[in-house]
Protein backbone atom coordinates (compact mmCIF):
# COMPACT_ATOMS: atom_id res chain seq x y z
CA UNK A 1 0.00 0.00 0.00
CA UNK A 2 0.98 3.10 -1.04
CA UNK A 3 0.63 6.64 0.12
CA UNK A 4 1.29 9.67 -1.95
CA UNK A 5 1.76 11.95 0.82
CA UNK A 6 3.57 11.81 4.21
CA UNK A 7 0.48 13.49 4.99
CA UNK A 8 -2.01 10.47 3.98
CA UNK A 9 0.56 8.63 6.41
CA UNK A 10 -0.22 10.54 8.94
CA UNK A 11 -3.85 10.91 8.63
CA UNK A 12 -4.44 6.58 8.29
CA UNK A 13 -2.37 6.20 11.38
CA UNK A 14 -4.03 8.69 13.33
CA UNK A 15 -7.01 7.25 12.74
CA UNK A 16 -5.64 3.54 13.02
CA UNK A 17 -4.87 4.28 16.65
CA UNK A 18 -7.91 6.57 17.68
CA UNK A 19 -9.51 3.16 16.92
CA UNK A 20 -7.08 1.18 18.71
CA UNK A 21 -7.70 3.64 21.39
CA UNK A 22 -11.51 3.11 22.06
CA UNK A 23 -11.56 -0.17 21.98
CA UNK A 24 -8.77 -0.60 25.14
CA UNK A 25 -11.02 2.41 26.64
CA UNK A 26 -12.45 0.62 28.66
CA UNK A 27 -9.80 -1.31 30.46
CA UNK A 28 -9.65 -0.21 33.88
CA UNK A 29 -6.47 -1.27 36.25
CA UNK A 30 -6.84 -3.05 39.27
CA UNK A 31 -7.14 -1.33 42.72
CA UNK A 32 -4.29 -1.70 45.03
CA UNK A 33 -6.32 -4.09 46.95
CA UNK A 34 -6.69 -6.67 44.85
CA UNK A 35 -3.16 -6.39 43.75
CA UNK A 36 -2.02 -7.07 47.14
CA UNK A 37 -4.56 -9.58 47.49
CA UNK A 38 -3.19 -11.48 44.31
CA UNK A 39 0.30 -11.01 45.06
CA UNK A 40 -0.40 -12.43 48.60
CA UNK A 41 -2.05 -15.44 46.73
CA UNK A 42 0.83 -16.34 44.44
CA UNK A 43 3.24 -16.07 47.05
CA UNK A 44 0.98 -19.07 49.05
CA UNK A 45 1.16 -20.55 45.99
CA UNK A 46 4.47 -20.88 45.49
CA UNK A 47 5.36 -21.36 48.94
CA UNK A 48 2.86 -24.38 48.68
CA UNK A 49 4.83 -25.55 45.73
CA UNK A 50 8.02 -25.30 46.95
CA UNK A 51 7.38 -27.17 50.10
CA UNK A 52 5.67 -30.06 47.79
CA UNK A 53 8.92 -30.48 45.40
CA UNK A 54 11.08 -30.23 48.44
CA UNK A 55 8.78 -32.93 50.28
CA UNK A 56 9.33 -35.11 47.02
CA UNK A 57 12.98 -34.71 46.81
CA UNK A 58 13.68 -35.94 50.22
CA UNK A 59 11.17 -38.81 49.91
CA UNK A 60 13.02 -39.93 46.50
CA UNK A 61 16.29 -39.43 48.62
CA UNK A 62 15.45 -41.10 51.04
CA UNK A 63 14.53 -44.37 49.57
CA UNK A 64 17.25 -43.90 47.18
CA UNK A 65 19.77 -43.65 49.82
CA UNK A 66 17.91 -46.69 51.76
CA UNK A 67 18.30 -48.48 48.68
CA UNK A 68 22.30 -48.08 48.79
CA UNK A 69 22.62 -48.75 51.92
CA UNK A 70 20.47 -52.21 52.16
CA UNK A 71 22.84 -53.26 48.80
CA UNK A 72 25.68 -51.77 50.84
CA UNK A 73 24.95 -54.25 54.18
CA UNK A 74 23.49 -57.50 52.01
CA UNK A 75 26.05 -57.39 49.00
CA UNK A 76 29.27 -55.46 49.43
CA UNK A 77 30.83 -56.98 46.28
CA UNK A 78 27.56 -55.65 44.35
CA UNK A 79 27.96 -52.77 45.77
CA UNK A 80 31.80 -52.03 44.84
CA UNK A 81 30.98 -53.71 41.53
CA UNK A 82 28.06 -51.04 40.23
CA UNK A 83 30.31 -48.33 42.66
CA UNK A 84 33.55 -49.53 39.52
CA UNK A 85 30.87 -50.01 36.77
CA UNK A 86 29.12 -46.58 36.39
CA UNK A 87 32.38 -44.76 35.93
CA UNK A 88 34.24 -46.97 33.71
CA UNK A 89 30.76 -46.93 31.36
CA UNK A 90 31.11 -42.77 31.48
CA UNK A 91 34.55 -43.45 30.24
CA UNK A 92 33.98 -46.08 28.17
CA UNK A 93 31.11 -43.37 26.05
CA UNK A 94 33.04 -40.58 26.69
CA UNK A 95 36.17 -42.29 24.75
CA UNK A 96 33.79 -44.09 21.91
CA UNK A 97 32.25 -39.95 21.53
CA UNK A 98 35.97 -38.83 21.37
CA UNK A 99 36.67 -41.57 18.47
CA UNK A 100 33.52 -40.71 16.45
CA UNK A 101 34.02 -37.00 16.74
CA UNK A 102 38.06 -37.67 15.42
CA UNK A 103 36.44 -39.83 12.86
CA UNK A 104 34.01 -37.37 11.41
CA UNK A 105 36.10 -34.80 11.37
CA UNK A 106 38.61 -36.81 9.94
CA UNK A 107 35.99 -38.00 6.84
CA UNK A 108 35.52 -33.60 5.95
Amino acid sequence: MRFNSDEELLNKLSAELESLDLQYADVTSPSLPELEQLIAAEAIRRMKRQRKELLIFCLVALVLLSIVLSILSSAPALYWGLQALIPLAALVSMGAARIRLRREEAEE
